[in-house]
């Protein structure tokens, strides 16, 4: 294995500087969070794995090991650090981020490249109980889908001079095309019938190659969930290597993916084929995780059909929930578990979707981009332990069992100070955390940030009304106490700014340096052109303030309960939401009194813009 000296390793190299800004939401600040919560549940002494279940509601509150899922989730976390630490220059939890790597690199298996699950008795003597009622061999497995994680994760980090990878990369690529079952036309990654879903014994190889008959198959009752980070990395290699073969793989797999028997939902009326369309039934972020898949294949190979099937399938799927404020249940019909809570997981998805889709000119969703980072995104990360303390102080007192060192009790709720919540409602985040969602929700920050803008030479497209530091550009948003936002100009020559939805465009005022502008739009874009190094381009609209009545299933237990919400939105912000949910169990959201304000507190903070090349996801 080619790996670079850990001691030469530069993990972010960029410039930092002192600005007065506006205190509102800031993505490279939630990074730092993101970044603190990542460390703090991770165990160096269990090789850097994670602790994928915190117990922040019990008294005590502790976190645990849970089997199999450490190993297969970690890498979501090394994903995050990646690209969390070149949005804020942290240089903090190197020593974390090195030895994540070095325990996820040993799992690479040195035959066939792909990703494993090892057996560790001593270790790990819970290794597969995350997976309660389900036989499992004692050994060793070669997981697919972490397969596929590990994939995206090593293109990233070596494009970023950080990791020199490329063997690895190979190797997990030719790994998946000997691992794949090929049937005509198109080609899956089976259940397997081993015990650890979609994955093979090292001993024995797959142990069943059957197709799946619906989707409600596997661990997670999601077939088309465990083909999707394999089909979104092989098209990324595809297009970054030129590898024709990968890219054929991913398309077997999207033709796969795309079958009619996973997708539908029996209450569509009779006339819509919804299998067809990516209609769904249950686990959202389940199919999600197949859609973004779907998504990136369809962008690489210009399949015009794949790109369509993607924004049908979350077109439906937004019409659950309530949208505008980024809420979307995950198990809402079928499957094995009904409920109507939105899993953490899901924010990623939500962020990737939309900005890719947006970008690709398949759809404009950067309102639904914008809704979802400045509401349920923002308010699912934990960001007050006071809050956490208060619910495990009302909670009863119980020892959780378990074997040694697998339940840690140290300061739970300041390490959790950053991490994601897993079972979130309109009001409130409830129970457990399953840390899947804080690899997905973390990731989901820097998707956010990164699509704020596009820069290319001298030209530079905002997407998004949000406060961002760049080599091109500096933006100060002030909403939602203001509709202003001030830009600061470094090399752009022409920049055009995208404006929501809600602004009135004919109450919309632009200057350049003090000097009111003429206002020339392409789309919804303001366009400016002959900008120069040093101007400051301002503008300034009313905040509109509106009242809404929205609707959200919300029952916990499978029951048909609905509450209708009074939302007060500031634009795209929820400024206060009722009725909420006042029990002594939950950690509260939208506590936002202060956003009702007209005038945007100010801050000095120190900004950070990366020398490295922008991430690639």
């Amino acid at each position: 294995m080619k790996t670079k000296d850990n001691k030469d390793i530069k993990y972010v190299n960029g410039e930092s500087y002192e600005a007065e800004v506006p205190d509102t939401l800031d993505l490279a600040y939630r990074a730092e969070l993101a970044m603190h919560g990542i460390a703090g549940t991770t165990d160096p002494d269990n090789d850097y794995l994670m602790w994928f279940i915190l117990n922040w509601h019990c008294n005590p509150p502790h976190m645990r090991h849970s089997g199999g899922a450490d190993v297969e989730c970690t890498p979501k976390f090394y994903d995050s650090l990646t690209m969390l630490r070149q949005i804020c220059g942290s240089q903090d939890y190197i020593d974390t981020e090195k030895g994540m790597e070095k325990t996820l690199m040993s799992f690479l298996n040195k035959d066939d490249g792909l990703y494993d699950s090892i057996y560790s008795p001593e270790q790990r003597p819970w290794h597969m109980e995350y997976y309660p009622g389900v036989k499992t061999k004692p050994e060793d497995y070669a997981i697919l889908v972490t397969s596929g994680i590990m994939l995206l994760t090593l293109m990233m980090r070596d494009e970023l001079d950080l990791t020199s990878c490329e063997d690895q990369i190979k190797a997990l690529v030719s790994g998946m095309e000997k691992a794949v079952i090929t049937k005509d036309d198109y080609a899956y990654f089976p259940e397997g019938g081993g015990g650890h879903p979609f994955s093979f014994p090292r001993s024995s190889g797959w142990g069943s190659t059957v197709e799946a008959e619906s989707e409600h198959e596997g661990g997670e009752e999601s077939v088309v969930f465990y083909q999707g980070y394999q089909m979104r990395g092989l098209a990324m290699w595809a297009a970054r290597s030129g590898d024709k073969q990968a890219l054929e793989l991913a398309g077997k797999l999207a033709r796969y993916v795309m079958k009619s028997k996973f997708w539908n939902n029996s209450a569509d009326p009779s006339h819509i084929v919804g299998g067809e369309q990516g209609h769904v039934d249950s686990h959202f972020h389940a199919r999600a995780g197949a859609l973004r898949g779907l998504l990136e294949y369809g962008i690489v190979a210009n399949d015009t059909r794949a790109c369509d099937f993607v924004r049908s399938s979350y077109e439906y799927m937004r019409t659950y929930g309530i949208s505008r404020i980024g809420f979307m249940p995950c198990l809402a019909a079928g499957g094995r578990d009904k409920h109507d809570w939105m899993e953490g997981c899901m924010l990623g998805d939500l962020l990737a979707l939309t900005v890719k889709m947006s970008r690709a000119g398949i759809g404009d969703y950067w309102d639904d981009a914008d809704r979802i980072i400045r509401n349920q995104l923002a308010e699912a990360q934990f960001t007050r332990s006071d809050l956490m303390d208060k619910v495990s102080q009302h909670a009863d007192k119980s020892e959780p069992e378990g074997y040694p060192n697998q339940v840690c009790f140290e300061n739970v709720h300041e390490r959790m100070i950053g991490t994601f919540a897993s079972l979130l409602m309109p009001t409130s985040n409830h129970g457990f955390v399953m840390q899947c969602c804080t690899g997905n929700a973390t990731r989901g920050i820097a998707y956010a940030w990164e699509g704020i803008l596009n820069g290319s030479d001298d030209e530079v497209q905002v997407n998004l009304l949000l406060n961002r530091a760049s080599q091109w550009l500096d933006i100060d948003s002030y909403l939602p106490y203001e509709g202003k936002v001030v830009i600061h100009n470094k090399t752009a020559r022409q920049i055009s700014v995208r404006i929501p939805r809600w602004v009135d465009r004919n109450e919309l005022q632009a200057q350049v340096n003090g000097v009111k502008h003429n206002l020339s739009w392409a789309g919804a874009y303001l366009v400016f052109s002959d900008m120069k190094s040093g101007d400051i381009l301002q503008l300034d609209f009313p905040v509109s303030e509106e009242t809404a009545h929205l609707t959200a299933r919300t029952g916990t237990d499978g029951g048909n309960q609905y509450t209708t919400y009074k939302i007060v939105f500031r634009g795209n912000t929820v400024v206060d939401i009722s009725p909420r949910d006042d029990s002594p169990d939950v950690y509260p959201t939208y506590l936002r009194d202060q956003m009702k304000k007209d005038k945007a507190p100010m801050k000095t903070k120190t900004r950070f813009v990366s020398k490295q090349p922008v991430f690639n996801w």
